[in-house]
């Protein structure tokens, strides 16, 4: 894909992105080992969603609406499809093989698929001129004829999955906490002990169902009292994960961060996927500040972390948030990292220039950064801040 690291986003980059994104080969036929969650297909979409914000252009919608009919199509059947450690046929997506010991499991990735396909339903709602058009594609799976009946049909079908699953065994009643099911059935998945707290990562990709689903329910105006529950859910847990978040200094006198795996947990967090789901989650929410509290005060301290602590020059980043790396640094951020350059200018260069030469390799990368550039050439919701 072209990518050009300065300057708006011409239509070059815009047309070499959708004729990547258009290969067929990239549409998933398997839910397995999250390939629609924080897998490419997953990402395809969050990427999708990035560039049509910018352009608009219904052929991007219309291939997230493709991913998404087929994330949905891939759902476990209530009727025939697999039983699950519940010992009950759920509405989710089956991660693990069949013939594995942990095939009854679903989790904290069942919730990033249902906001990758809320993210298509809210795009959608959000351009009310194509309500009532027909989708080009012949509706193959009977979801609607129109643009609304389809997102309509999304966010039903989504909340039939929260609703039967995840609010009824990974949501704390008393605090809406999110925490693994209380459950021996769970604990014998060997996955993660029952009734201890979700890893932060994965509360942030749950957040992400909850969120997106909100900002449909929002549009549609339907379930007041759905909204608020989604957003409170939210709230506790960027609340309980700021709360975890340790300042310390960094080398040249930064205030920073570092922080664990969850609260349980004493291994500092990796940059991988999981950092990236952290802080990722925390942007999404400090988007929302209509609804959610996040402060500026900590959003710069996280990008202070990642311009002083995990960048060690040199297009070089280290394996964990503290700066530390064992035997090899890594050469690769993937694109959500370039949301900071909100907070710092400088490192949306530092995040493009480290990709340079991954770009080509897949949206997950180009994505967000498009979406960035574009931010900072014409100055949109908001302005770039000041380094502090």
């Amino acid at each position: 894909m072209l990518f050009d690291s300065s300057g708006p986003v011409t239509q070059s980059e815009i047309d070499s992105f959708i004729g990547f994104l258009g290969l067929p080969s990239r549409i998933p036929t398997t839910a397995l080992y999250n390939q629609i969650a924080n897998g490419q297909a997953g990402q395809d979409v969050e990427a999708l969603a990035l560039v049509y914000e910018i352009t608009q252009n219904t052929q991007i919608l219309d291939r997230m609406i493709t991913y998404s009919d087929t994330f949905l199509s891939l759902r476990n059947d209530p009727v025939n499809g697999r039983i699950m450690w519940t010992g009950q046929r759920e509405l989710i997506w089956c991660t693990k093989p069949n013939n594995e010991t942990t095939s009854g499991y679903a989790g904290s990735e069942g919730l990033d698929t249902v906001g990758h396909i809320a993210y298509t339903a809210y795009q959608i709602l959000k351009t009310p001129c194509l309500w009532n058009k027909n989708v080009t594609d012949n509706d193959p799976y009977k979801y609607g004829k129109t643009y609304k009946e389809r997102a309509l049909t999304y966010v039903t079908e989504m909340d039939k999955t929260i609703d039967t699953y995840y609010l009824k065994y990974f949501i704390r009643e008393d605090d809406s906490r999110i925490y693994n099911p209380n459950s021996s059935a769970w604990t014998n998945l060997n996955e993660m002990p029952a009734n201890s707290p979700m890893p932060w990562n994965r509360q942030q990709m749950m957040a992400n169902g909850f969120l997106r689903m909100a900002e449909c329910h929002e549009i549609i105006g339907d379930d007041e009292a759905r909204v608020n529950k989604y957003f409170n859910i939210i709230q506790v847990s960027i609340d309980w994960m700021v709360s975890n978040f340790i300042p310390v200094k960094s080398n040249n006198g930064r205030d920073v961060y570092i922080w664990t795996n969850s609260e349980v947990s004493n291994s500092i967090e990796e940059i991988s996927t999981n950092a990236m789901y952290d802080i990722w989650g925390m942007y999404r929410a400090w988007q929302r500040k209509d609804k959610l509290n996040v402060s500026n005060d900590v959003m710069v301290k996280l990008a202070n972390t990642m311009m002083y602590v995990i960048n060690i020059d040199d297009n070089k980043i280290a394996t964990r948030v503290d700066g530390t790396y064992d035997n090899t640094t890594t050469t690769t951020l993937y694109g959500p990292w370039a949301f900071y350059a909100e907070f710092i200018p400088d490192w949306y260069n530092f995040v493009a220039n480290v990709n340079i030469d991954n770009v080509k390799d897949g949206p997950q990368y180009i994505g967000a950064l498009l979406w960035v550039k574009n931010s900072h050439a014409f100055f949109i919701s908001p302005p770039f801040g000041t380094e502090i």
